[in-house]
C-alpha cells in the first residue's frame, strides 16, 4: 500500500454529525460504530471509511486571532464527523445511488447531519507521520478536526488560493505538527431533503467552505504550534479571509473501510474488532470465518 501522504485521486463525502437529543454519549457512540457503521462499510463504492467521534469544544485552547471568531457555540457542536474517500465521482455516485437504506437509520442516532463533497485535487494529505492512519480506537497523538468559513464578501477562489497556498502551505512546514490533511469543500448541496426528522441542510450562512484535521504529539507541541509565528502569521494573514473556525477534539476514530475493504471493524463492528484485536484472537480473523460471518456460508 502506498504510503497515506503520497498524492492520489481521490472524492470525499464528508459529514458533520449532530447528537439526536434523548440519547446519551455511550449510545451515539457504540450505535454509529457497532450498528450503523458496519452498514455503511457494505455500501458500494468505498475507498476509505472512516468515523470521528467527538468532544465538544469549549475554548480556551485555540488562540484567538482578530477578526477571526472561534466557535464554541453549543448549538453548533457536533460530536461525529462521517469522511468517505472514493477514487472517482462514479464511485461517490454509485455511494450516493445506494445510501437510502443508511437514511432509514439516521434518525435513531442523529439531529442533523449535513453533507459536503469535495472535487478531484481539492481533498489532501499534507503530510502523515502517524504509524497508523487507519486506528480503531483512540490514536496516541492529539487531533483536531477543524471546520472553516470565509467571510460572506470574499470569493470562494480568494479564499481557497489563500487557504490551500498559505494556511496549509504554513501549517505542513511546522515541526510540531504530526498529521494534516485538509479538504476544501464544493458548494453546498441545498436540495438533499430531510429523512425522518434529521436535518440535511444547513441554515443560511452556517455553512462551511473548507475542514482540516492537525494532529500533535502531545500537548507540549500543539502549544509550541499555536505560539509560533508561522501559525500567528498565517492566521491574521487571514482576517480579512477567514469569519469563523470551528475546532473539534477527536476522543477516538473507527475505520471501517482501508484500499477498497473492509476492514475488521467494518466486517463485525468497531467494539468486536477492538476486543478481538485486544484478545488477540487471530481464529477470529480466518478466512473461513470471516467468510461465514459475511456470507453466512461454511467453507469447504
Amino acid at each position: 500500500m502506498a504510503s497515506f501522504a503520497d498524492p492520489r485521486d481521490e472524492v470525499v463525502f464528508y459529514v458533520p454529525l449532530w447528537k439526536r437529543n434523548g440519547i446519551s454519549i455511550a449510545q451515539f457512540d457504540d450505535y454509529w460504530r457497532d450498528v450503523h457503521g458496519p452498514v455503511c462499510a457494505r455500501l458500494p463504492g468505498q475507498m476509505e471509511y472512516w468515523q470521528y467521534h467527538l468532544s465538544a469544544y469549549e475554548g480556551g485552547i485555540f488562540p484567538e486571532i482578530k477578526n477571526i471568531v472561534v466557535n464554541d457555540s453549543p448549538e453548533d457542536q457536533f460530536l461525529g464527523i462521517a469522511e468517505l474517500t472514493f477514487s472517482s465521482v462514479e464511485d461517490r455516485t454509485s455511494w450516493f445511488t445506494a445510501s437510502a437504506i443508511l437514511m432509514d437509520d439516521e434518525h435513531n442516532i442523529f439531529s442533523k447531519a449535513i453533507g459536503y463533497t469535495t472535487s478531484l485535487g481539492n481533498t489532501r494529505t499534507v503530510l502523515s507521520k502517524l504509524p497508523d492512519p487507519y486506528p480503531n480506537g483512540p490514536i496516541s497523538a492529539i487531533r483536531y478536526h477543524v471546520m472553516v468559513r470565509k467571510h460572506d464578501e470574499v470569493s470562494v477562489n480568494d479564499f481557497r488560493e489563500y487557504f490551500i497556498h498559505t494556511l496549509m502551505h504554513s501549517f505542513g512546514r511546522c515541526d510540531e505538527v504530526l498529521q494534516l490533511r485538509y479538504h476544501v469543500f464544493d458548494e453546498i448541496d441545498t436540495s438533499r431533503p430531510d429523512a425522518q426528522g434529521v436535518e440535511h441542510v444547513e441554515k443560511q450562512g452556517k455553512d462551511y467552505n473548507a475542514a482540516f484535521e492537525i494532529t500533535f504529539s502531545n500537548g507540549l507541541d500543539r502549544e509550541r504550534f499555536f505560539a509560533s509565528d508561522q501559525y500567528i502569521k498565517a492566521m491574521s494573514d487571514g482576517g480579512c479571509i477567514i469569519q469563523m473556525i470551528k475546532p473539534c477534539l477527536e476522543r477516538f476514530a473507527s475505520t471501517f473501510v482501508c484500499d477498497h475493504q473492509m476492514t475488521l471493524a467494518g466486517q463485525r463492528g468497531s467494539s468486536t474488532a477492538q476486543l478481538i484485536t485486544d484478545l488477540g484472537a487471530t481464529n477470529q480473523i480466518r478466512d473461513d470465518i470471516k467468510n461465514l460471518m459475511l456470507t453466512n456460508q461454511l467453507s469447504e
